[in-house]
């Protein structure tokens, strides 16, 4: 490993992004002696004594320096006399670096393994670890960071087709992706079996706040995947991180204008394509374009501007089907009083504009500083276009059940669109500055400002119904099916009528967070090489200012009206294929708008205006020697939440005021430990918490009357705590030469899950005079896990054309039990927890033939419970396993261009729930294959 060490701390941006500029290097100023004062110490504490009183770079590997010591020295010198006098007798030498520092070599071999450090990843403190390229091999960013860590680079993801943050951190071990709303696309992800609202996120520092209204999980499908140059998993968490991290903690890192030794950078790609299963509202090609650059500039080239973009449109649609509920007869599950969806969609277009630039100073006093900002503007529309036939399973209506297929008769057809207009939008601006103290000290401040909306609006039209259809349904296969005994008739879209019992509605959600966050830290001794005694220290608060307001406007049509399908669909459609609701319904509501009577709902109970202040300290101390590192601390947050909501109490709206206050002391304990020069041992324990969702505290609550005229309260919680988690991790890693081999277990314990439970208080005769059914933490969980890895650029030594080949495949096994507690207290044990699979597995093969090199890519995910569960399994609703294969070639056309086609999901896979005693099918969803051409442009 090379080390850079600066008299600077690391540049810690916003998002990486594309450069508009690129500024030609100043005139080096005369060179003159300068005074220097070090006295005898070890090599590495004299070389960066030495950066900092020449305000000269130093790249060097620890293990050159380790066990050699340098004179004293003192008096004036030219830099390079100096050096040569710290180096008298260690058998090293030096070179100048293209950014007028230093790189130490070995007097033998000056050029020996100086790739391997060149890219080493950013540890912390007052070291910068060098990056003489702009690019970074995980290998080396899982190896020198504190605790148990799993990365993807931005070099890893652009050999994928990956474009958003989910679906690349899909492929880490450990880490699955969850879907959005139902559809195919990834838009959270979980962490050793914890899905996002147990887990935290920051971007070079500074926290992400993306959440919904419902849980705090960030939406971190709004990043595109090119936004950021290095996504860390921290499986352990250090007590300078978040303590809300379960599962794990995820940290950013854009680019900096000061890496690849502050050369100007600029990277280019683009591509366009189309998905097999195109929409029927919003069709056309999938684009992509994005860039990201940086320059340096000025005397000594102090300063730096990083910026970028990335936009991007894909227009396709989701094959949807499925059934609502199920009777079990006979050991099997039968359709009964229930919609079976076939022949359904998801039609989607999802837009994507994403800014960023930043600027950087960095002087020769020991100063670092940095300004960013970041606008995100990503507009979702979705289009459930779905036809269900009602079945009833009684007094005949469903005969000849085998194998999942039926018969029926006397069957209601139903169908609608509904519209999902959704519109995320964030505007991020970042700071802060570096200042070293002394020869192994950095105090670091942070501060960042948040601005994030999130905007659905729902259309819910009432559904056109034609009866008495007949015919067969089959739920075997990917999604159900079914056939008319008389296909004309259900295609005639006049003899859909509809229903006009309940009212359509537009409900329209509107959240916003603003986030402000402050930090301070100090650390002394901690550096990657440092020896002997360390410590840090420092303090944080974070502030969510959150407002949510619902509405809701209904249209119930005059009572007599008789609307039918044909009335509202394009001229000549037809309901053969269910093609007359795959279309724009904007004739339906303009109908409905004009001749609909209009009530509105102003959802009190629902809106809620709700302050969190989480103040937090955190103190540990570091103890280093040759081979071992050994972290001890302990995090201190409080959390006080201030909410304000409406109680329906009576039927009438009343304003609550309610506050929360708690606090929670987390013991960490890290080390690492050398046992060879390449088998690193990893141990921790640790302690971090789960905060409430919102939903279970801010939303208001109903109270009414029991029979007897005693309150009876629903609704949430202000008073919820935290959920605990107790962790213990282990990691075994041998490090080779281009890669590494990592074994890690881990066993968590999770205390006050959080659960909807009815109780009631007795007076002393025992009758009851309260009820209350609210969210309780009154559940717990525990997991157990082991992940594998192994991951290798280059297999040189395979015989023949083979060693061209590079290979990274990984896999996760999860052990969990979830102690769910029901509404009446009952408990019953789940073994799984939240969107957790069984196991997971991804395999990627890469093969350089020259000009051309090949990626292929496959993932496996096991049974995988949801969210939902009954009050018996056959209530539970699970996910079946799945695989994908996903193909990228690239064609190199000259040394900075590439010309690249991809090829996602080859395999053609669904995402399918179940549900019932059979695993019976609940809801599929299937994205379909995409295909794009691009380029790939890097200078």
């Amino acid at each position: 490993m090379i080390m850079q060490y600066k008299f600077l701390s690391a540049a810690l941006a916003g998002v990486s992004a594309f450069a508009v500029g690129l500024s030609a290097p100043s005139a080096h100023a005369q060179v003159q002696a300068r005074a220097f004062e070090i006295a005898q110490q070890p090599l590495g504490p004299a070389l960066r004594a030495f950066a900092l009183q020449s305000g000269k770079d130093i790249v060097f590997d620890p293990k050159l320096v380790r066990g050699k010591s340098a004179p004293p020295l003192k008096g004036q010198y030219l830099n390079e006399e100096a050096l040569r006098r710290l180096l008298a007798g260690s058998g090293l030498t030096f070179e100048g670096s293209a950014t007028g520092g230093f790189i130490i070599r070995a007097l033998a071999t000056p050029g020996a393994d100086a790739r391997s450090g060149e890219d080493v990843a950013d540890i912390g403190g007052v070291v910068v670890i060098g990056r003489r390229s702009v690019e970074t091999p995980r290998d080396q960013i899982k190896r020198f960071t504190s605790g148990i860590s799993d990365s993807v680079t931005v070099a890893d993801i652009e050999n994928t087709p990956d474009t958003t943050l989910p679906e690349a951190l899909d492929r880490v071990v450990g880490v699955s992706a969850d879907k959005y709303y139902g559809t195919s696309d990834g838009g959270y992800v979980s962490i050793r079996a914890f899905d996002s609202r147990y887990n935290s996120i920051d971007i070079d520092g500074n926290p992400i706040w993306f959440s919904s209204q419902n849980n705090r999980g960030a939406q971190i499908g709004v990043f595109p995947s090119s936004m950021v140059k290095e996504t860390s998993v921290y499986k352990t968490v250090t007590p300078d991180q978040d303590g809300n991290s379960v599962g794990g903690h995820i940290s950013l890192r854009t680019l900096r204008a000061f890496d690849g030794g502050g050369r100007p950078y600029l990277s280019l790609g683009g591509r366009v394509g189309r998905f097999d299963q195109e929409g029927a509202v919003a069709s056309g090609p999938s684009m992509r374009l994005y860039g990201a650059g940086k320059a340096t500039f000025g005397p000594d080239r102090q300063y730096g501007v990083v910026v970028g973009f990335n936009a991007q449109r894909m227009r396709n649609a989701d094959k949807y089907g499925g059934v609502d509920a199920y009777t079990q007869v006979n050991g099997a599950d039968l359709v009964n009083n229930s919609n079976v969806y076939a022949d359904s969609a998801y039609d989607k277009d999802v837009k994507n504009l994403v800014g960023y630039a930043k600027v950087e100073l960095r002087k020769n006093d020991g100063l670092y500083a940095f300004l960013s900002g970041t606008v995100i503007d990503d507009k979702r529309r979705q289009y459930l276009q779905r036809e269900g036939t009602y079945i009833y399973q009684t007094n005949g209506r469903t005969t000849n059940f085998s194998d999942g297929a039926a018969d029926f008769n006397k069957a209601v057809g139903q169908t609608k669109e509904y519209d999902y207009d959704g519109n995320r939008k964030a505007k991020m601006l970042g700071g802060g500055v570096d200042y070293q103290i002394g020869a192994g000290g950095v105090l670091t401040v942070r501060g960042n400002y948040t601005d994030f909306r999130n905007d659905l609006i729902t259309r819910y039209p009432e559904t056109f119904q034609f009866s008495n259809l007949s015919g067969h349904y089959d739920l075997n296969g990917d999604l159900p099916t079914i056939r008319y005994d008389n296909p004309a008739a259900y295609a005639d879209p006049t003899n859909w009528v509809n229903r006009n019992t309940t009212a359509s509605y537009v409900r329209d959600q509107n959240l916003r967070d603003k986030v402000t966050a402050l930090r301070v830290d100090y650390s002394q001794n901690t550096f990657a090489d440092a020896r002997g005694f360390g410590f840090a220290a420092g303090a944080s608060w974070t502030r969510l200012d959150r407002r949510y307001d619902q509405n809701q406007d209904n249209y119930l049509l005059p009572k007599g009206t008789t609307l039918r399908l044909s009335d509202v669909i394009d001229p000549g459609a037809t309901m053969a294929g269910n093609a007359a609701i795959k279309m724009n319904w904007d004739r339906f509501w303009t109908y409905v708008y004009a001749n609909g009577i209009k009530t509105t709902d102003l959802a009190p109970a629902s809106d809620y205006a709700l302050v969190e202040d989480v103040a937090a300290g955190h103190a540990e101390a570091y103890l280093s020697g040759d081979r071992y590192r050994v972290i001890a601390g302990v995090r201190y947050e409080t959390t006080h939440d201030v909410d304000d909501t409406g109680d329906t109490v009576g039927g009438v709206s009343t304003p609550s005021h309610r506050t929360n206050r708690y606090g929670n002391w987390m013991p960490n304990i890290q080390g690492s430990y050398d046992l060879t020069p390449r088998l690193k041992l990893k141990l921790a324990f640790t302690k971090t918490i789960g905060r409430p969702d919102f939903a279970d505290i801010a939303p208001g609550r109903t109270v009414g009357v029991d029979a007897n005229g005693n309150p009876v309260i629903s609704g949430s919680n202000a008073q919820l705590g935290p959920r605990l988690s107790t962790n213990y991790d282990a990691s075994l890693e041998y490090y080779l030469k281009d890669g590494y081999v990592s074994l890690a277990a881990f066993h968590k314990d999770l205390d006050h899950e959080t659960f909807n439970e009815k109780t009631v208080t007795l007076d002393a005769s025992g009758a009851v005079i309260l009820t209350r059914t609210t969210p309780l933490n009154s559940g717990s969980a525990r997991v157990t896990g082991v992940e594998a890895s192994f991951a290798k650029r280059r297999l040189e030594f395979l015989p023949g054309p083979l060693k061209r080949l590079g290979l990274t495949a990984n896999y996760t096994w999860l052990d969990s039990r979830w102690s769910v507690v029901l509404t009446d207290g009952t408990v019953r044990s789940i073994n799984s927890l939240r969107n957790q699979p069984k196991y997971m597995g991804n395999v990627g093969l890469s093969y350089d033939l020259g000009r051309l090199d090949l990626h292929l890519d496959y993932r496996v995910r096991g049974r995988a419970f949801t969210t939902t569960f009954g009050t018996t399994p056959a209530g539970d609703q699970w996910i079946k396993a799945s695989d994908q294969l996903d193909l990228q070639a690239n064609w190199r056309v000259r040394r900075d261009l590439q010309l690249t086609f991809e090829a996602r999901n080859l395999t053609d896979s669904y995402t399918t729930m179940t549900t019932g005693v059979t695993n019976a099918i609940y809801n599929s969803v299937g994205g379909g294959r995409s295909y794009f051409a691009g380029f790939k442009y890097r200078y």
